[in-house]
């Protein structure tokens, strides 16, 4: 009788230990980077590499891979939110099955922005990045073009370019009427990409990759996109033409050799 008490004991301690090692290898491999999608595991590599040789800064950066705008498009279109207000359709987890009412609706939504968004990201001014899935679709296994991706974003960020913008459009602009205060604004924002792509393409030629590298990945990217309009009073971004010159007379006059004094980031994943 004792022998069959004592064996239930340890088949109970036996059972229990083995829930115990389930629960705890999932909650260590729950954050693990071993369970990350392919989409985090690409960012990392780039990213690591581009800060070998580039000087990200001391504040934290986060990465966040988001539905697409297009997402958002499809809910307005479908009635799950107004118009003006389904921006947090554009941020979901495009990882994840939703359910729920509408799920069906928005799991389409988002498979859909995956083949028919393009290439996508914004710098916030708090350090998160945020990436369209999609991108790594339009990318494919092209880590140099993402690289010079990358490099404009993490330059909007160094830069301070959203606080700077406002700063500039407040005091440039307060004599001025809500019209031309946006048509400043939309100026210095392109002033703004500008020096965003030339960011981008000093850290992708600091990490030793081909010069023309950024200037490449600007022309498919703007193929990608099928936008070839001029630069207009009104846009955010410089046309194509003007990019291209822009990013181009930067280019055949850097060398990262004779430049480069920044130092490489002993910083964590």
């Amino acid at each position: 009788m004792k022998k069959l008490f004592l064996r239930n004991i340890y088949s109970i301690l036996g059972t229990a230990g083995g829930l115990i090692t389930i629960f705890l290898s999932f909650v260590l491999l729950k954050d693990s980077e071993i369970l990350m999608p392919a989409e985090y595991k690409y960012l990392q590599e780039v990213v690591n590499e581009l800060a070998r040789s580039n000087d990200l800064g001391q504040r934290p950066i986060s990465f966040t891979i988001v539905s697409g705008s297009f997402t958002a498009w499809s809910a307005s279109e479908l009635g799950l939110c107004r118009q003006d207000n389904c921006a947090h359709y554009r941020e979901l987890n495009p990882f994840i099955n939703y359910l729920g009412e509408n799920s069906q609706d928005i799991n389409e939504a988002i498979r859909q922005s995956y083949l028919f968004n393009g290439i996508e990201g914004y710098s916030w001014p708090n350090g998160t990045i945020t990436i369209s899935r999609s991108t790594f679709r339009s990318y494919g296994e092209n880590k140099s073009f993402f690289g010079c991706f990358i490099g404009h974003e993490l330059t909007h960020f160094l830069n301070n370019d959203v606080f700077n913008q406002s700063l500039r459009s407040g005091k440039e602009g307060s004599e001025l009427n809500e019209e031309e205060r946006n048509l400043l604004s939309m100026r210095i924002s392109r002033e703004l990409e500008t020096k965003a792509d030339i960011g981008g393409a000093k850290m992708v030629i600091n990490a030793g990759l081909p010069k023309k590298t950024c200037l490449d990945e600007l022309t498919f990217s703007h193929q990608i996109e099928g936008n070839g309009y001029e630069t207009r009073e009104d846009s955010s971004h410089p046309g194509y033409n003007d990019r291209y010159s822009a990013l181009k007379d930067f280019i055949d006059t850097y060398s990262a050799d004779e430049n480069n004094s920044l130092s490489s980031n002993k910083g964590y994943w």
